[in-house]
């Protein structure tokens, strides 16, 4: 049973691929004003490498302990090879402190390169679904304006994953502002990607056809009913707005 010691922070080197891109500062110092309180709880995984000892999961634990004015941090040391020290870091990152979907799709494409892995074995190693493997991928592959919006968390992965099934850029960056600006809801958002796709299967020659540039559900036998006063709206004048329960309830009242 591997033993906790403690281990100087200057002996410990960072990984040289993390998972996390942008740990949100207030976060780290969150962190490090409990480490103050009552100390780093949860041991440092690390192992032995040509460099010294490298983290192997704990590296927000390791810059809040910084800031706490830490000398040393509890570490537990493993023998772990490259590829068992990163399906390890999946786990604490997926499964304890969740990544986000971009920073995970980074880490899909990492271990597929690095270890020659397929999506399948990815999926096994992190207990997902082949198909959410590969979307992930996707959508980091796209790099663009699609991708930044699931990272400024302005539209949800279930949002974006709808908007990669239309393949016209300039259509989906349409639907892409609409969904920012007027908050269309997943459902909403479904049924204009059908309506999109059963266009482009009967009209080849769709992309060289003008569009409006505002994209409007016009089926007046579609509504939805208004949140304050319960009416039944039609879908093409709804507006969503997003509250807290407490404002949302005082609103209806």
């Amino acid at each position: 049973m591997p033993k906790i010691q403690y281990v100087n922070l200057g002996d410990l080197n960072l990984p040289e691929f993390q998972a996390h891109k942008n740990i949100p500062p207030d976060h780290i110092t969150e962190i490090a004003e409990s480490i103050k309180s009552i100390g780093v709880i949860e041991p440092l995984i690390v192992r032995d490498t040509d460099q010294g000892l490298e983290i192997v999961a704990g590296c927000v634990r390791y810059h809040a302990a910084r800031i706490a004015g830490l000398k040393a941090v509890p570490c537990i040391k493993l023998t772990l090879d490259p590829k068992s020290a990163e399906i390890l870091k999946l786990h604490e990152n997926i499964k304890r402190i969740p990544l986000d979907h971009i920073d995970q799709g980074f880490t899909f494409i990492m271990m597929m390169e690095t270890f020659q892995m397929t999506e399948q074995s990815v999926a096994e190693v992190v207990g997902k679904s082949i198909g959410y493997i590969s979307q992930h991928i996707s959508l980091v592959r796209l790099n663009n304006e699609l991708t930044r919006a699931v990272k400024d968390k302005s539209i949800s992965f279930s949002q974006a994953r709808e908007l990669m099934r239309v393949d016209d850029p300039s259509e989906r960056e349409r639907l892409l502002r609409y969904c920012k600006e007027d908050g269309a809801t997943i459902q909403v958002l479904q049924r204009w990607v059908q309506d999109y796709l059963r266009d482009s299967k009967s009209s080849p020659s769709h992309e060289s056809t003008p569009r409006d540039t505002n994209y409007v559900y016009d089926d007046p036998n579609i509504s939805r009913n208004c949140d304050a006063c319960d009416k039944p709206t039609p879908i093409n004048i709804i507006r969503q707005v997003f509250y807290c329960p407490t404002c949302d309830s005082a609103l209806k009242q």
